[in-house]
């Protein structure tokens, strides 16, 4: 006599090929399945867990912020002595009252080789740690500001002309200018024209433009550009090629002129002014060291404090295996009893 019966849902058998069948639980196992707590140890593991990666990205960025000032620390001492060495040589030949020796010279252009290459080579896997003006790049690569001579917005402004500037390695682009349009209007037409060659562009107070690129594609321009132009800012006809004008004048820019005193005090000008950039970036530096240490050493305390990361994880797997050997146990009584046909269920309660 059966005092008690059971719905049982019909069942889908599946071959998956090799022999082997897949039997998809009925509504009994999904109610069964739903009541089991097995989402409470992902919320256990979760908070720890996130927080120590959190801990770990800031530790590796501490750490890649470090080598860069480090890099960046020992072609700065490189530069400044090379800047000292040209600052002797300019007071020798401005002392005298002779015109500067070809030996001046050739020390100069050598200590000058010396300054480009010792920036080219101070680089990390984002680019060059020090840009044009020797300060220090912590994050993406260091970016060159510069201008065509010529190419601005108050010069001839009524007169509408179109021009094509074809810059070597990144690509040409053609310019409007609209008489119609303000400076603002116009400076933002020229800008959305110049960001699929990776630049940018801008205007100064005196209406003059300046477009800004990485420190790499200028480099690839080696300071020359093609501008073709209507006969009005530029002469119609063949491109005319213009040399650009850094914005401002970086170390690696530096005219040296010696053929007369004027000449010389202006590049030991030039020169004394780097050397000033040169001791304010180390100072950046040092301070920028002193600040980073005491960062990393709060993340080092807070990592001390979350406890073992490993033994909490392997208590937490234990109580989730658990759960789930209890849960595997009653799915398996589960579908032995589904898989009992219906007309045999049907006439057991007959009988």
């Amino acid at each position: 006599m059966v005092n008690a019966t059971a719905d049982v849902g019909p069942q889908s058998v599946r071959l998956t090929g090799q022999g082997q069948t897949t039997i998809t639980p009925s509504a009994v196992t999904d109610r069964s399945a739903a009541e089991v707590p097995a989402t409470r140890p992902a919320r256990m593991v979760s908070a720890p867990q996130g927080h120590f990666s959190v801990s770990k990205a800031v530790l590796a960025k501490g750490q890649h912020q470090a080598t860069t000032v480090q890099v960046a620390q020992q072609a700065l001492l490189q530069v400044g002595r090379e800047l000292q060495s040209m600052k002797r040589v300019l007071a020798q030949s401005l002392s005298s009252q002779q015109p500067a020796p070809p030996s001046s010279n050739d020390k100069l252009a050598h200590s000058q080789q010396v300054i480009r290459h010792t920036l080219d080579s101070a680089r990390t896997q984002e680019g060059r740690v020090l840009d044009a003006q020797l300060k220090v790049q912590l994050n993406g690569q260091a970016g060159r500001a510069f201008t065509i001579p010529g190419l601005n917005l108050t010069r001839l402004r009524h007169q509408a002309e179109q021009l094509r500037l074809d810059f070597p390695q990144a690509g040409a682009v053609t310019l409007q200018f609209d008489p119609r349009l303000d400076d603002k209007q116009l400076v933002r037409q020229l800008d959305r024209n110049l960001i699929p060659l990776g630049m940018r562009a801008a205007a100064t107070d005196g209406g003059e433009l300046v477009f800004k690129t990485t420190d790499s594609a200028y480099l690839q321009m080696h300071q020359q550009v093609l501008v073709t132009g209507q006969g009005h800012r530029y002469p119609a006809g063949q491109p005319n090629q213009i040399r650009l004008q850094p914005e401002p004048e970086g170390v690696e820019d530096l005219s040296i002129s010696t053929a007369h005193r004027d000449g010389i005090r202006q590049t030991l000008s030039k020169v004394n002014l780097h050397l000033r950039q040169v001791q304010q970036s180390l100072d950046d530096i040092k301070a920028y060291q002193a600040q980073l240490a005491q960062q990393m050493e709060q993340q080092l305390e807070r990592l001390g404090t979350q406890g073992d990361v490993a033994a909490a994880e392997g208590r937490l797997s234990h109580l989730s295996a658990q759960f789930s050997g209890g849960f595997s146990a009653t799915y398996q009584a589960i579908t032995a009893q589904a898989n009992v046909h219906r007309h045999t269920v049907v006439a057991l309660l007959r009988s």
